[in-house]
């Protein structure tokens, strides 16, 4: 991405800002000024994190079958951040 700007959203809970989209649909997280729910995964031995937007969260969070796996799931709170604007990525 040359120059362009990537819709950014504030993770609450891991006080992080992230420009990915879902790792499921592509979607981004929120379109809700006031945010929407979004689902974190710690997958694998290297502990990958993965984020869900609500959809796909709500999803694959009724198709987990062990509290172990479940363990790995965490709800956060995804936050678009202030007009639209994200971080840009210059190549």
């Amino acid at each position: 991405m040359n120059g362009e700007a990537s819709p950014a959203f504030l993770l609450v809970n891991r006080v992080e800002v992230i420009s990915e989209c879902c790792d499921a649909c592509g979607n981004g997280f929120a379109s809700n000024p006031a945010g929407e729910k979004a689902l974190i995964a710690s997958v694998g031995s290297q502990n990958r994190v993965l984020r869900f937007c609500s959809s796909c969260g709500d999803n694959i969070n009724s198709r987990i079958q062990s509290e172990e796996a479940r363990a790995r799931y965490i709800w956060d709170w995804a936050i678009p951040l202030k007009d639209g604007r994200g971080l840009t990525h210059n190549s």
